[in-house]
């Protein structure tokens, strides 16, 4: 019996699902991996795109002036569509615009982007203002900026916003102390399989190929999404869906939805959250792109962009799924506190080991060549990992203890609460880091983000400082919200048991 009940505990540990639980647990399992495979692939194409064609200060002039404002004209239309339409309206309408868009760009956006180029107006700009040379080369390379907005976009809401408000709608705060975790696992086989798809011979040498396999998985979502929502409105009771207070919802426009945040401590200190997290990776990923790109143009083969690439996502993939079985569990059975501080604790050790060796790898040159390496090859691999590090403890940690922060909101909360954390907070960090590199490098390192390495390395640990100040209070406010919202469902659920 001791032997029995041993292994039941390790299974649940490895695996605390339900088995009556799956009917509800397995397509979450299936959208969640190929809204995650999407993301990954158009992520690194994107970049790849970028940093083969301008130069990486470019990123970040882009996404300074045109990514933010992007997104919130894109907040303000998600907030048209949830207002005039239901839960499977806004899902809906949000996958279909995506699909439209990136079977445009593969059909003709991409493969003519050479013509489309406003190489003239770049020259004539460039020549009246060299300062801002990274904003010229994205108005000139306009194709390859339109779709890198659309791919930011497609992260922010096919993923944070529209899959995870769906989630939060459908779960228990029971169900999401176990789901949310091997959620950011299954989600994590999307990122294997896109490093996979890098790999292909004819993506390798054509990127744009890839949004082939992108176009298949958004209509496969949207399969899978319509047959499961038409599963729970036709067994209800089968998915346990919990029956919370109805509230009296008020419509709002964006300009409201930001001053009600702006009013909620609550939500202010999550936006803390989400916005140290851009911040911070952002500036990591701005000196790691650097010295990539550099790596390649020594080596003058631009089929090297896939490769990293590639590894990126296995890599990412690979190491989440290894967090979750070994340290997710345990960690998160030490409170929502704890395990929200795991990320930004990761980022900082990180940080710190990537930019020692940038310091000071080149002294030990010498030694590295006698292993037929060099220390730029060894600074692309060390800034590399670190990112698959960050990021896997951002998916299997960060994510689901931030989205569990949403579960005990009333309805007009998390909808409105969420598109603006998630729609614009999340980039808000991201444009600051832009900002901060564009103008730092424009100023002080013409143009080059290696002369700027000093000062980012300072704000980023200044950034998880507060991060981690934030989590704390955010904690003591979550643990009040949740038994405000279980008192809340207890009358209900009298009410069902009395009928």
């Amino acid at each position: 019996m001791q032997t029995q009940k041993k292994n039941s505990t390790i299974c649940q540990m490895i695996f605390p699902i339900h088995k009556s639980e799956l009917r509800k647990f397995l397509p979450m399992v299936f959208i969640f991996m190929l809204i995650s495979f999407c993301y990954a692939l158009t992520r690194s194409l994107k970049d790849m795109n970028m940093l083969k064609e301008t130069n990486a200060t470019t990123i970040y002039w882009l996404k300074a002036v045109a990514t933010t404002p992007s997104m919130i004209v894109f907040t303000i239309l998600y907030g048209k569509v949830s207002r005039s339409t239901g839960r499977d309206g806004r899902f809906n309408a949000v996958m279909i615009y995506f699909l439209t868009f990136f079977t445009f760009s593969l059909l003709f956006l991409l493969p003519h982007k050479q013509i489309l180029q406003l190489s003239n107006l770049s020259k004539m700009l460039e020549a009246k203002f060299p300062s801002f040379i990274g904003l010229w080369e994205a108005i000139c390379h306009w194709p390859i900026s339109l779709f890198y907005i659309h791919a930011e976009a497609w992260g922010t809401f096919a993923l944070s916003v529209s899959f995870w408000t769906f989630i939060n709608e459908i779960t228990t705060i029971n169900q999401a102390k176990r789901f949310y975790s091997f959620l950011g696992t299954f989600g994590t086989v999307g990122s294997i399989l896109a490093g996979l798809i890098l790999k292909l011979d004819n993506v390798r040498t054509n990127f744009d190929q890839s949004l082939k396999f992108v176009i298949i998985a958004i209509v496969l979502i949207l399969i899978i999404y319509n047959y499961f929502t038409a599963d729970i409105k036709a067994h209800p009771a089968y998915y346990q869906v919990e029956e919370k207070p109805k509230k009296v919802k008020v419509k709002m426009s964006f300009v409201d939805s930001m001053k009600f945040l702006a009013r909620s401590k609550y939500l202010m200190l999550l936006s803390i959250l989400v916005i140290s997290y851009g911040l911070v990776i952002a500036l990591f990923e701005a000196v790691e792109k650097a010295q990539i790109q550099e790596f390649v143009k020594i080596a003058g083969d631009n089929a090297l962009y896939a490769g990293i690439y590639s590894n990126q996502q296995i890599a990412v993939g690979v190491i989440s799924i290894l967090v979750t079985l070994f340290f997710a569990t345990p960690i998160l059975k030490r409170g929502w506190r704890f395990a929200a501080s795991v990320t930004p604790i990761t980022a900082l050790v990180m940080t710190l080991l990537f930019f020692t060796f940038l310091r000071f790898g080149t002294v030990l040159d010498d030694f590295f060549k006698s292993f037929h390496l060099n220390a730029l090859y060894l600074s692309v691999q060390v800034g590399l990992y670190n990112v698959v590090l960050i990021k896997s403890v951002k998916y299997v940690l960060f994510d689901p203890t931030k989205e569990a922060v949403y579960i005990p909101l009333d309805e007009e909360t998390k909808v409105r609460g969420k598109a603006a954390v998630d729609g614009v907070g999340a980039r808000l960090g991201k444009s600051l880091a832009s900002i901060l590199i564009a103008s730092m490098s424009t100023l002080f390192g013409g143009g080059d983000i290696a002369s700027i390495r000093t000062p980012i390395v300072l704000i980023i640990i200044m950034v998880i400082i507060v991060w981690l100040v934030a989590v704390r209070a955010l904690g003591k406010l979550k643990v009040a919200a949740e038994e405000k919202y279980e008192a809340e469902l207890l009358p209900a659920s009298n009410v069902q048991v009395s009928k």
